[in-house]
C-alpha cells in the first residue's frame, strides 16, 4: 500500500510541473501577441495590419514562449532544491545513431504524404530563403523544447507503475493539444499532423525518454523538411513553402500511415519472433 502511496504522489507531483510548463507557455504567448496588438491599436492600425502582425512574427512569439516556460521551469525546480539534468549534459551523454527502423517509417511516411499531396510549386516562394531556414529551425527547437522539459520531469518525478506512466502519455497529449488550440489558429488545417509529430515524439525517444537522437533526426529528416518544403507548417502554412498541396492529405490517411509506421517500429522485433517460428 505505502508503495503505491508513493508513486501515486510522484505521479501527481510530475503532472503539476508540467502543467506548470504548459500554462507558463499559453501565458507567455497570449501576453506577448496582446501587447503587441495593444501597441498597433494605440497607432490606430487597421485589424488586418494587427493581424499580419502576429502572423508574420508568430514563430518567433512561439519559440520565445516555448523556451521561456523550459527555462522558468529549470529555475523553478531549482528553487523547490531539485537538482534537474543538465541539457548540455544530457545531449553529449546521450547521443547515439539514429534507430534504423526509424529512417524506414520516416522515408515511407514521406513518401506517402508528398504522393497523395501531389504538390505544386509556388515560384513566388522560391526566394524566401530566410522564412525557410527560420521555419526549419523552428520546428525542430518546438519540438525539442517539449521533449527536454519531459526528459527533465522524467529524470526527477518518473514513476515505475506502467499505468501510471501510460497516463501521464495521454496527459501529455491532452495538454498539448490543448495548448495548440488556445495558442495556434490552425487556419491551414495541420494540427492532425503536429499532433501526430507529438505522439511519434513520446513513442520514439523509449520508455525511459533517453534517446534524444531519434527524435532529432525525426524533426531533421521528416517533420521540418514537410513543413518547409510542402507547407504543413503550423505557424504559416505555405505562404512561405517553394511547394504547396493540391489536395491536403485526409486526417483519416495521415492517422492510417502513422499507426502502420510507429506500430512497425515498435513491434517489428515480434514479428521477427513470429518469422522464426512460423
Amino acid at each position: 500500500m505505502s508503495y503505491a502511496i508513493e508513486e501515486l504522489k510522484v505521479f501527481k507531483r510530475h503532472t503539476r510541473w508540467w502543467l506548470f510548463y504548459i500554462s507558463i507557455f499559453v501565458i507567455v504567448h497570449v501576453v506577448l501577441s496582446s501587447v503587441g496588438a495593444f501597441f498597433h491599436f494605440l497607432l490606430d492600425h487597421e485589424i488586418s495590419i494587427v493581424e499580419g502582425w502576429l502572423h508574420k512574427n508568430g514563430w518567433e512569439l512561439t519559440l520565445f514562449s516555448k523556451v521561456f516556460s523550459l527555462f522558468l521551469l529549470q529555475k523553478f525546480l531549482q528553487i523547490r532544491l531539485y537538482r534537474p539534468q543538465s541539457i548540455r549534459t544530457f545531449l553529449k551523454d546521450q547521443w547515439r545513431l539514429p534507430n534504423q527502423n526509424l529512417i524506414v517509417i520516416v522515408f515511407f511516411l514521406f513518401i506517402s504524404i508528398v504522393y497523395i499531396g501531389k504538390p505544386v510549386i509556388q515560384t513566388q516562394n522560391l526566394t524566401f530563403f530566410i522564412y525557410h531556414l527560420i521555419t526549419y529551425f523552428s520546428i525542430i527547437i518546438w519540438f525539442l523544447t517539449d521533449y527536454f522539459a519531459l526528459v527533465q520531469l522524467r529524470d526527477l518525478f518518473a514513476p515505475e507503475d506502467k499505468i501510471l506512466s501510460r497516463w501521464l502519455l495521454v496527459i501529455y497529449f491532452v495538454t498539448f493539444f490543448i495548448s495548440f488550440k488556445m495558442v495556434i489558429p490552425d487556419y491551414f488545417s495541420t494540427g492532425t499532423v503536429i499532433h501526430l509529430h507529438f505522439i511519434s515524439m513520446l513513442l520514439i525517444t523509449g520508455s525511459k525518454f533517453r534517446q534524444w537522437s531519434n527524435i532529432f533526426f525525426y524533426l531533421a529528416l521528416f517533420a521540418a523538411p514537410l513543413a518547409t518544403l510542402f507547407g504543413m507548417d503550423p505557424v504559416w502554412g505555405p505562404d512561405f513553402s517553394p511547394f504547396k498541396f493540391h489536395r491536403m492529405p485526409h486526417s483519416a490517411f495521415l492517422i492510417t500511415i502513422w499507426m502502420i509506421s510507429l506500430a512497425y517500429y515498435r513491434y517489428r522485433h515480434r514479428w521477427h519472433w513470429l518469422e522464426k517460428i512460423s
